[in-house]
Parts: structure tokens; sequence; C-alpha cells
């Protein structure tokens, strides 16, 4: 599994990137057949002196399928957390519903 850590318009710092990494590589526990995970960091300038926010953006590739989260909130941590909780629940759901497809497969050709 390969997991690749970007930012754009963003100075990532060691301890950012170090911290994104750590809660990439949790979701790894969630779905056995991740092949690729990429977190992509964006900030976007603020309105009239406003907070910047921040963008996180994390895509998951597991066999047959790309999901992918994006959250913006106006703490680039805050939105990691978000988007890597977001993208826990979305691996839970797939590999729920893959199981359940096999199970399927399995009782109709039992039947038939």
């Amino acid at each position: 599994m390969d997991i690749s850590i970007t930012g754009l318009h963003i100075h990532t710092d060691p301890k950012l990137k170090e911290y994104a990494h750590k809660k990439a590589k949790k979701l790894v526990k969630y779905h056995a057949k991740i092949t690729d995970l990429k977190v992509r960091l964006f900030a976007e300038k603020a309105h009239r002196s406003e907070d910047h926010d921040y963008y996180c953006e994390i895509t998951v590739h597991v066999p047959g399928k790309i999901l992918e989260i994006v959250d913006k909130e106006r703490d680039v941590t805050k939105a990691i957390d978000k988007a890597a909780d977001r993208m826990k629940k979305a691996l839970i759901r797939h590999r729920e519903k893959e199981i359940s497809k096999r199970h399927k497969e399995g009782l109709a050709a039992k039947l038939f």
C-alpha cells in the first residue's frame, strides 16, 4: 500500500505531514485491500481578512472502486480529522457491502 501526502498553497511542515500520515495509516485497519491512499491538503485565501479555509481530500483505491472524501474547516488539523472520520465510515460501509454481496452469491450457489 502506498500513502502519499501533498499540499497545495499551504506550507506543509514535517509535523503536519506526520499528523496526516498517522491518520491515514489508521484507515488501513478498516479495509484490508487498500492499494493506494492519497491525502491532499489545500488552502484557500480568505476574503477580507477572514481566516483561511483549509481543505483535506482523501482518495482511497480499493479493488473495483475509488473512494473520495473532501472536507473544509478553518483549522487544517480539524479538516484532516473530519475527513479521516468520514473516510473510515465509507470504508466500513464498502467492506460490509462486499461481504454481503459474497454472502448472497454463496447462498445462490447453494440453492442452484
